[in-house]
């Protein structure tokens, strides 16, 4: 297990996944329509999303998530009003994570943003490509329409290992009183 540094485009935040493995997390492509409203609000969408709209993450214990510097930029944003927690850098308007929330021990961090030339040997191969209903063209990791039973049992175990062991928290993301460090913008309702 190695510790794996991630960082801001500009560099103003940057942070640590702890014990990066195949192991600790899950590595996931999910094309759904919040990842893609998501990459839009932030701008320079094509870096952030494959050709076909996918965005490729590492779904990690928020306890094994550090923010090093640039805290003070993370900004917060949810697509939907109870939708998933998106973290991302306001310098440069980076994504940096998303989570459902305070008390679920998962937290999905873009794999673009992780800073080791090797990192797909630290992370291991995409196990599940989900919500395939949302890409765009022909992706030919044939994703789900939504979620395999596969890619369910996968999330599932990881959620309820995480929860049995509590790392949720420590988490750079939410206050201890659960609340997000930044209050979560709105996203204009346009598609």
């Amino acid at each position: 297990m190695t510790d794996l540094a991630f960082q801001c485009e500009c560099g103003e935040l940057t942070g640590t996944v702890i014990n990066a493995s195949p192991k600790l997390g899950n590595h996931m492509i999910c094309y759904c329509d919040d990842c893609q409203r998501f990459a839009r609000y932030l701008g320079h969408e094509e870096k952030w999303l494959d050709e076909w709209g996918g965005t490729d993450i590492y779904q990690v214990p928020p306890a094994n998530i550090r923010i090093d510097k640039g805290a003070e930029n993370l900004r917060c944003v949810r697509v939907k009003p109870k939708g998933i927690y998106r973290f991302y850098a306001s310098c440069c308007r980076t994504p940096i994570a998303n989570s459902p929330s305070y008390k679920m021990p998962l937290a999905g961090i873009p794999t673009p943003i992780l800073q080791r030339k090797n990192k797909k040997e630290l992370i291991g191969p995409v196990t599940h490509t989900v919500m395939g209903s949302f890409a765009k063209g022909s992706p030919p990791s044939k994703p789900h329409p939504k979620f395999s039973f596969g890619s369910v049992v996968k999330v599932l175990t990881f959620l309820l290992r995480n929860t049995l062991k509590g790392t949720n928290t420590p988490t750079p993301f939410f206050t201890p009183d659960g609340k997000a460090v930044s209050p979560p913008e709105k996203i204009a309702d346009k598609r």
